[in-house]
């Protein structure tokens, strides 16, 4: 996208170990490091209650599925991300 003069408007990242932790970095500081515009929705959520980078956390892949299952039953209709976002179980840090 970036090679074609384009910056993604949505970012879901979902991960459920250490290894993930980066990728949660990274795109925390995506729009920042203007590599996503202003205006993009970044949600990195991490799959089960622990510390993590991650803002976002779902208990388990079931979860994770119902989530997916939501934003693909959504797509047609333009939802408001903000709602979709709320809809996560925030981290408290």
């Amino acid at each position: 996208m970036a090679e074609n003069g384009k910056q993604a408007d949505f970012v879901l990242c979902v991960g459920d170990d250490r290894s993930d932790e980066d990728m949660f970095e990274i795109i925390s500081s995506s729009i920042s490091r203007n590599i996503l515009s202003a205006n993009s929705s970044v949600f990195a959520c991490t799959v089960g209650q622990k510390p993590s980078k991650a803002k976002y956390y779902l208990d388990d892949t079931t979860e994770v599925i119902s989530m997916l299952e939501s934003l693909a039953e959504e797509s047609d209709s333009s939802p408001d991300l903000e709602e979709i976002g709320d809809s996560f179980q925030r981290q408290s840090h």
